[in-house]
């Protein structure tokens, strides 16, 4: 790849060196301060099990996957612009051929995972071959229909796949059978790949997506192969989302058809949106907005749809850059103004939609 002085890395600054820069000369306690609260967010995440109950805690795990899934969306919609609605039929390509190798191949759980996974990046590879040529819109539907063959799939093989009846008695592992002790199991999955998704957005290779989703027409005379990176991260970002596939298989102990369907993409990419698209922490927090509304106000609400369908227009009426974003933007900006007494407004991360106008 080129390396020239006109490169992404100059023409697009990182969104999170944005939000973390100095605001009139802030102190360097500030940055001790979100190190802080990072460290509060662990130990509340280590102690969960032992401060609620077990439904509770279940849906903390639901949060975490799901808020992997959320992630593995916000890698490509995020830093890379390229909006996806297919995200939950590579998803399911991993549950399912876990469910497969498990229950009809007999195969042990570990290889049966690392099968999956290898199963789930050549079926991401191979559809990525068929969206990353295409923009916009032609991209959403390529993707979208590439969902909807797998569903297809799902729904009509059913000397595969179980048809509408799913595929049950997917195994957890033997150290993991306890709801807590898969709780901690998830955690630590979850965790190693929001490392791994950090540590690749601050990459030379997160910085050309990044160019990417900023002015993709430049990058070509630049010396960059657009549409090769558009390839590897769609098909690290569909790895991801097979991961997120196998924790909701093994928590589930069960994968059918719905959980391929368009709804649950549409569902992804609702949480990555809530929480704050181009944020690393928005998928996890829109993925829990989610899950309790699901799963606790749905039991007292008839109507919780509504609800949900209520708070997503008022987010993005309200705070486009999503919850995360509105919070560094709204409380964090305000923190550090009037500690440093500078009049200077701190940025949040911000984005650019699809006419190219800075969301923030």
């Amino acid at each position: 790849m080129s390396t020239s002085a006109s490169t992404p890395e100059t023409a697009a600054p990182r969104d999170e060196d944005r939000a973390a820069a100095p605001v009139g000369g802030a102190p360097p306690w500030l940055g001790r301060v979100k190190w802080g609260v990072l460290a509060a967010i662990v130990v509340l995440a280590l102690a969960w099990p032992y401060l609620v109950s077990s439904f509770y805690v279940g849906m903390g795990t639901q949060a975490l996957f799901y808020g992997l899934f959320a992630l593995s969306i916000n890698l490509l919609a995020g830093y890379g612009g390229m909006v996806t609605l297919g995200q939950a039929g590579l998803m399911g390509t991993a549950g399912y051929a876990l469910a497969i190798l498990t229950t009809t191949s007999g195969l042990p759980l570990g290889p049966a995972m690392l099968a999956a996974l290898a199963i789930c990046a050549v079926v991401s590879a191979f559809f990525g071959l068929l969206a990353v040529r295409a923009r916009g819109t032609y991209f959403v539907m390529i993707t979208l229909a590439e969902g909807m063959i797998i569903w297809g799939i799902a729904v009509r093989w059913q000397a595969l796949t179980g048809g509408d009846n799913g595929i049950t008695s997917v195994p957890r592992p033997a150290f993991a059978l306890e709801y807590w002790q898969y709780y901690y199991f998830v955690l630590a999955v979850v965790a190693v790949c929001t490392l791994l998704i950090g540590r690749l957005v601050r990459s030379p290779f997160g910085l050309t997506l990044r160019g990417i989703r900023e002015a993709e027409d430049r990058l070509p005379s630049l010396g960059y192969n657009v549409g090769l990176h558009k390839l590897v991260a769609f098909t690290v970002s569909g790895v991801f989302a097979g991961v997120a596939g196998l924790l909701l298989a093994m928590y589930n102990n069960f994968f059918g058809p719905s959980q391929v369907f368009f709804l649950a993409s549409a569902e992804g990419l609702l949480m990555s949106i809530l929480g704050g698209v181009g944020t690393m922490t928005g998928a996890f927090v829109g993925a829990s907005v989610v899950v309790y509304v699901k799963q606790f106000v749905s039991s007292y609400v008839d109507r919780w749809m509504t609800l949900l369908g209520v708070v997503f227009v008022l987010v993005v009426v309200l705070a486009p850059d999503g919850l995360v974003g509105a919070w560094i933007r709204v409380v964090w900006s305000n923190v550090v103004r009037r500690v440093t007494g500078s009049g200077r407004r701190a940025r949040g991360p911000a984005m650019r939609n699809e006419g190219g106008r800075e969301a923030t």
